[in-house]
């Protein structure tokens, strides 16, 4: 991801140039295909990612199955901010769900930025606890749809 759409982005368009240029510095893209996982659930939390390009299905694993679909991610989303929220260590499943392009930024540089500017560290962990408030909504929907009520049965005793 060019600087240019880093500038842009909803998250790090909060960024000054200067720390734009900074935080390029510690990024880097990855490609990866189909299948592959991004991160794993209980892996240490040491990047954060932007989706460039493809599908990315954030998972909660669930005991011999295939895990209950936390997200589904287009081009443009963040995801694994969870070492910015306090967590040490990623709390969902990251798969490429087709080629995919993500731009890996390190926490630890990031985190050096918001430290040295509150002002936008603040700012940006507004806006990204309200992504992740959007995200525990759509959840508590599907739930509450798909196994609260599941195919459509009444669940209300008489």
């Amino acid at each position: 991801m060019s600087i240019e759409k880093l500038e842009k982005h909803e998250v790090f368009g909060l960024l000054s140039p200067d720390e734009i240029k900074r935080l390029s510095a510690d990024s880097g893209a990855m490609v990866l295909k189909q299948g592959e996982r991004i991160y794993s659930e209980g892996v240490p939390a040491s990047h954060i990612f932007i989706l460039i390009r493809g599908r990315v299905e954030l998972k909660l694993p669930t005991p011999g199955g295939p895990g209950l679909l936390i997200d589904d991610l287009l081009p443009g989303n963040i995801f694994g901010p969870c070492c910015l929220l306090g967590a040490d260590r990623y709390l969902l499943n990251a798969e490429c769900v087709e080629d995919s392009e993500v731009l890996k930024i390190e926490a630890k540089a990031l985190r050096k930025i918001l430290d040295d500017n509150p002002v936008v560290g603040y700012a940006m962990q507004r806006t990204v606890s309200r992504i992740y408030f959007n995200r525990y909504l759509k959840t508590m929907e599907t739930l509450q749809r798909e196994h609260m009520h599941p195919a459509g049965r009444e669940t209300r005793s008489a």
